[in-house]
């Protein structure tokens, strides 16, 4: 029997091997800084997914006792972060023409990419999160979820590019949490900036959370000499490059967000697993491929704090939509504005 093109691709066996590649290109779910939250996984169905709280501390001094007085009792408040379910998909098609001019299957090259296409799509919407609760990278917005939780952001400072200045005051905002500091996100022009500075240094992929080392001093040929058996550190915090994260002006005047991460200071759930179709059009002589995934990225210490359902990026990023729960030194992101000179 003739094996058509589209037998390349089968649901039941192509699904798991997508997760998989999509779980070792997840950057941020690697290095920890994204944790999935049992509670998040909304597979009662809904649009959004409530996670009640008891207040970090009980409040209130001891008393002293007496003879005669009572102890006033005290209480521990409650308080619920909320998250939204995002619903995305994509379809891909190939025709077999293409495939004959091209002289190989595109198909075939769709399904070798889509892990990594998938993984860039959440990470593009957990970085829309970010903007969402921290607002426009160039104004300290008293209004956004995560106010107070910035460095150089507010209009008039004049951000500098990323020393180690930027993670002790990073460290010193979240006061005594700040040495759960585990991981940083940048953009490259940042992360080429260390680079060239000789301070970025290397440790083994399967300790990257602070292991031995297998280069330092910013030398950059091992972290490629082993293939993906290294990854970049600075200051003891795993690096996380992203040309996505939020930046504002241009050439030489350009800002980027950097973000400091704790571990699992991000929460992911799911409604459902990971979905894919095929199908073949005989009449059109094509192949077509279709993906769904039902899931959502939270900021944890925040509340999507607005009715709207299934938002698109632009909705994620609105500082309106988001309010915060938590105490500020609970929270485990800070973001710093910084530019570059490989502008």
């Amino acid at each position: 029997m003739a094996v058509l093109r589209s037998d390349i691709i089968i649901p039941e066996i192509f699904t798991p091997y997508v997760i998989e590649q999509t779980t070792q290109r997840d950057s941020f779910l690697a290095s920890g800084v994204v944790a999935p939250m049992a509670e998040l996984n909304a597979t009662e169905g809904g649009d959004f997914v409530n996670v009640p709280f008891f207040s970090a501390n009980l409040s209130g001094d001891f008393e002293v006792l007496s003879d005669s007085s009572s102890l006033t009792p005290g209480k521990i408040s409650t308080d619920k972060q909320v998250g939204v379910i995002l619903h995305r998909g994509r379809a891909f098609e190939s025709r077999d023409l293409a495939a004959l001019a091209a002289g190989s299957d595109p198909m075939a090259a769709i399904g070798q990419k889509i892990g990594a296409y998938i993984a860039n799509q959440r990470q593009k919407d957990l970085l829309a999160c970010l903007d969402g609760v921290f607002g426009s990278i160039n104004a300290n917005d008293s209004n956004s979820a995560f106010f107070g939780l910035t460095i150089d952001s507010e209009s008039g400072d004049t951000p500098t590019g990323l020393s180690p200045k930027h993670v002790a005051k990073a460290r010193a905002i979240l006061g005594d949490q700040g040495d759960k500091l585990t991981a940083v996100c940048m953009h490259s022009k940042v992360y080429y900036d260390l680079v060239e500075r000789k301070m970025v240094d290397y440790v083994l992929a399967s300790d990257g959370n602070g292991g031995s080392a297998t280069a330092s001093g910013g030398t950059i040929a091992p972290a490629y000499a082993g293939g993906n058996d290294t990854v970049p550190t600075y200051c003891g915090l795993r690096v996380i490059v992203s040309d996505d994260v939020s930046t504002t002006g241009s050439g030489s005047s350009t800002e980027y967000s950097t973000y400091f991460f704790t571990a699992g200071a991000v929460a992911s759930g799911e409604q459902a697993g990971l979905t894919t179709e095929t199908d073949r059009d005989i009449l059109a002589k094509s192949d077509a491929m279709a993906i769904d995934l039902h899931y959502t990225y939270h900021p944890v210490g925040s509340k999507w704090a607005v009715t709207t359902t299934n938002p698109n990026r632009t909705q994620l990023a609105t500082v309106a939509n988001w309010s915060k729960v938590y105490e500020t030194k609970n929270i485990g992101i800070v973001r710093a504005t910084n530019v570059s000179t490989q502008d």
